[in-house]
């Protein structure tokens, strides 16, 4: 539930005074060797190709690493590769690893392992799935070193690089050898840190140990690139689902890093000289709704849906601080690349129920409840269903509003039954921004049909505009690619956008290292500064 900033405040006042007594404790050896964050959400799956959760991906950052990863200037750079040898016309790929890598259980990393997680990747991956389409083979040349030939140009480091959605990370092939629909159990990895699947549970403290066998770059770090050194003995995630307890927490020394605060706690949080409250990422909302089940199956029900949103007025419920968000009409983002707001032809302003009930009505919507998935333990996108809920009910909608937490949610969206069936018709999410301002990364924006991501939107003239985009030979015909395929997003509506905000992060002053703006967070390259 979400609270008021004065009442959080008090709270905040109170606390500090246990803070006084809790110091000694808190200031133990053993705390300074260990890293404690307060996680978003509970883990359910530990498989990050199984699923794209956030959750899942913070945990598989810990201990996967990649190929390539993306520097601060957006460049795909190589991290468990030593080279990349590219052919002039960009369709062979040569990449050899570094030597001498091994993953955590001692083995080494060698090519067949990448041929066979690269394999798995690709079968989920969105951005997997367009190198798929253009793969002619992939062919291991020695234990360090395999080729990838290409029918059509297209940049394999940028793709092995991806931040969100199922990345392209490494693992044993005994492990990538399960179906991509297969939960692995063996979370042996290849990055900084190791976790002990046998011992965890979902619900409890995440534990994850420094591992032995991992080689870091020598590179300077850079976002997600570049050295990645496991400074903390062992780093525990604990998911607190009260927000005044998760303060209580971070104001006592008990945690070091609150990720996912709500805005009113983070807010209270201000001023404190032992804590930080910082900007991270940003995020693109939306509404992900379903395209294989009435009413919204049909474009004019998902257009209705665009006339009872008015983006100021949810980010005012959703967000508070206006410090903190902006409307933005753009598919591909306000502050990226390719973002065109002016290419967007559907509503804008204050809510018009009239014209979302008239949309409904030729849309054939038959009065059946609308089920909306409200994820209770994520104040914005809590407040988010709880909005559209309150709008569809005033445009005469009849709304089934489902509570449960993040992770339950992550279970029901997979399910294409009929909503009388355990269905679902809508739900309230985010894609963060670097991804979201690329065709090539926008989860939510590809619209492959039964390959596309939960809600399965299908639509072939968006496709074939991100396949062109893909291929196109200079910037400026990307960017007028990228303005059609957005004019075609505005009247199709693979989904429904809600405007633009950043994140609060809370850290404690003694750390240092910590980046609050990445799209993941990753927990490598930090330090507590009494260390």
């Amino acid at each position: 539930m979400k609270i008021s900033a004065n009442s959080s405040k008090s709270v905040a006042k109170r606390i500090m005074l246990s803070s006084l007594f809790a110091g000694i404790f808190f200031a133990s050896t053993a705390m300074a060797d260990t890293l404690r964050v307060i996680a978003d959400t509970d883990l359910k799956t530990v498989d990050p190709i199984v699923t794209t959760s956030g959750t899942t991906l913070v945990h598989a950052y810990l201990i996967y690493d990649k190929l390539f990863e993306f520097d601060k200037d957006g460049i795909a750079r190589p991290q468990l590769a030593d080279k990349v040898d590219t052919s002039a016309d960009k369709k062979s790929y040569t990449i050899t690893l570094r030597k001498g890598l091994k993953f955590s259980d001692g083995g080494p990393i060698t090519t067949d392992d990448v041929l066979q997680s690269l394999k798995r990747w690709a079968s989920r991956d969105q951005t997997g799935q367009l190198l798929a389409a253009r793969l002619k083979e992939m062919t291991k040349v020695d234990d360090l070193t395999f080729r990838v030939e290409l029918s059509q140009p297209f940049d394999v480091p940028a793709a092995l690089a991806g931040i969100t959605g199922n990345p392209a990370f490494i693992m044993p092939k005994r492990v990538a050898s399960l179906p991509p629909t297969d939960q692995l159990t063996d979370t042996t990895g290849s990055g900084p840190y190791k976790f002990d699947y046998s011992s965890w549970k979902p619900g409890q403290t995440r534990v994850y140990t420094k591992n032995p066998n991992y080689i870091p770059r020598n590179d300077p770090p850079s976002f997600f690139a570049g050295k990645k050194e496991a400074t903390f003995d062992k780093i525990e995630m604990s998911y607190v689902p009260d927000a005044n307890t998760a303060m209580a927490e971070m104001l006592t020394g008990q945690q070091d890093i609150w990720p996912g605060p709500p805005m009113d706690n983070a807010l209270a949080l201000k001023g404190n000289p032992d804590l930080v409250v910082a900007k991270g990422f940003f995020t693109q909302g939306l509404y992900v709704l379903n395209h294989v089940v009435p009413p919204f199956d049909n474009v004019k029900a998902r257009e209705a849906l665009t006339y009872l949103i008015d983006q100021a007025e949810i980010n005012r419920a959703a967000v508070g601080d206006q410090e903190f968000w902006h409307t933005c009409y753009a598919f591909l983002t306000c502050e990226g690349t390719y973002g065109d707001e002016s290419a967007y032809s559907g509503h804008r302003g204050a809510a018009d129920f009239e014209k979302a009930k008239k949309l409904l009505e030729e849309a054939g919507y038959d009065g059946k409840p609308i089920v909306v998935l409200d994820p209770t333990d994520w104040s914005e996108a809590h407040a988010r269903a709880l909005y559209m809920a309150q709008q569809l009910r005033k445009a005469g909608a009849q709304v089934d509003l489902q509570a449960m937490d993040w992770s339950t949610l992550t279970s029901r969206r997979t399910s294409k039954a009929p909503t009388s069936e355990g269905g679902w018709n809508l739900f309230p999410n985010i894609m963060e921004g670097q991804p979201a301002s690329s065709p090539l990364t926008h989860l939510m924006l590809a619209s492959n049909c039964d390959k596309a991501w939960f809600g399965w939107p299908c639509d072939k003239k968006i496709e074939d505009l991100r396949a062109a985009f893909i291929s196109a030979a200079d910037q400026n015909e990307k960017k007028k690619i990228a303005r059609e395929l957005q004019a075609r997003a505005s009247t199709y509506l693979p989904f429904i956008m809600t405007g633009e905000n950043t994140a609060a992060v809370v850290y404690r002053a003694d750390i240092e290292g910590f980046n609050p703006e990445t799209a993941e967070v990753y927990f490598w390259n930090i330090r507590r500064k009494s260390k």
